[in-house]
């Protein structure tokens, strides 16, 4: 079976070629907004993006918060 690193790399969008015409700063832009998005789908993958998800928009977390922590926890983590 391939790694996971090869895996993603195969699925990874396509940076195109620098337009004629376009601008450095352009180009960087549209660089940097296809990895941003690339990066935000392979986290969606991810069993803790939940997790992850709470622990950065939640600042202090609420008792439904950690609740939800607790048990994404105990879904990972068969006995």
């Amino acid at each position: 079976m391939e790694n996971l690193a090869q895996i993603l790399q195969d699925s990874l969008p396509k940076l195109r070629e620098r337009q004629e015409g376009e601008t450095t700063p352009e180009y960087l832009n549209y660089i940097n907004t296809v990895v941003n998005q690339a990066h935000q789908e392979i986290l969606q993958l991810s069993p803790f993006c939940k997790i992850s998800e709470i622990f950065k928009s939640r600042d202090p977390l609420s008792l439904e918060d950690i609740k939800i922590i607790f048990k994404e926890v105990d879904k990972h983590n068969p006995c």
